[in-house]
């Protein structure tokens, strides 16, 4: 009977605690400094899994979340969700592309994609800048985001 119970418990355990984990991962809020791959949804809306900054999927990190105000005036990919508890209250995500000098994007109809450098439509990251500043990028396209200040220039390739 012992050895039953001892089984039983050990069965128990081996399944019950990877699934507290899983479970509560799939329910846990994006932190701020997390990245995320944005993801197209069947209503023309997209959605933003959470993946490794090192990944190349990793084209948005989350630098603000606002919860009373949308995100600063900028180039932010926002996301808006209710927030739980407060139905006429909204939770604002506030993203910014996660890039260095010589990535490459190419932007769908909501956000932008990293791809092959040479691929039709792409664009090269040609400076990335701690500075809010749309000049410093001449007469290439700009990315500004005031909060943390930063300029990424998009050149046509």
């Amino acid at each position: 009977m012992k050895l039953n119970l001892l089984v039983y418990g050990l069965i128990a355990l081996v399944l019950v605690v990877p699934g507290f984990f899983i479970i509560g991962d799939m329910f846990s809020e994006p932190e701020v400094g997390d990245c995320a791959e944005p993801v197209s949804k069947s209503d023309g809306k997209f959605d933003m899994n959470e993946t490794d900054c090192t990944s190349p999927e990793a084209v948005y990190r989350l630098v603000k979340l606002e919860q009373k105000k949308s995100c600063p005036k900028g180039d932010y990919l926002v996301q808006t969700a209710s927030r739980a508890g407060k139905p006429a209250g909204l939770k604002h995500y506030c993203f910014v592309l996660n890039t260095k000098e010589g990535d490459c994007l190419k932007r769908g109809s909501a956000f932008h994609e990293r791809v092959a450098c040479g691929t039709g439509g792409s664009q090269r990251v040609s400076k990335v800048a701690n500075a809010d500043d749309r000049s410093l990028c001449g007469t290439d396209e700009a990315r500004t985001y005031p909060d943390p200040a930063t300029t990424i220039c998009l050149k046509t390739v």
